[in-house]
């Protein structure tokens, strides 16, 4: 298991832990890259936890734009996943503060909705860069 994490320690973060590929490798590029988490969301007074599918592609993308945000500390970042059951936003001030907003649904398509805002800084910014490249390592794209 691998954990992505945004925000502090205890308060004010989300985490999306990878669990694993959800089937083991058939050749077929889509099934093959379904990952299953767990996220986890504390925002204020709202804890929440459910699990979720993503593709080891949305992570990588993210991952790209992410670590370019953390290079200019400009502009944002977003992770959609086909699912939909995650939707985030980085945007940075240039300053190194960075804001990620947020949709959370417990089901994908029907579930119930938390939208949150984390505000983190450079440094935090950099340990969720480092957390996700360690989790595309550990559960890399198949081709």
């Amino acid at each position: 298991m691998k954990c992505i994490a945004f925000g502090g320690e205890e308060h004010e973060r989300l985490e999306i832990n990878v669990l694993g590929y959800e089937r083991a490798a058939s050749g077929d590029y889509h099934d093959d890259n379904w990952l299953s988490v767990e996220v986890s969301v504390h925002c204020g007074a709202f804890r929440g936890n459910f699990p979720a599918t993503f593709l080891t592609g949305e992570l990588e993308s993210f991952h790209a734009q992410l670590n370019s945000l953390y290079q200019t500390l400009t502009g944002s970042a977003r992770f959609e996943t086909l699912e939909g059951q995650l939707e985030l936003e980085a945007t940075g001030d240039g300053l190194g503060h960075i804001k990620i907003s947020g949709k959370a649904y417990d089901q994908a398509g029907i579930g119930n909705k938390l939208v949150f805002a984390i505000g983190i800084d450079q440094t935090q910014l950099q340990t969720s860069v480092q957390s996700l490249a360690a989790a595309m390592s550990t559960f890399p794209v198949r081709t």
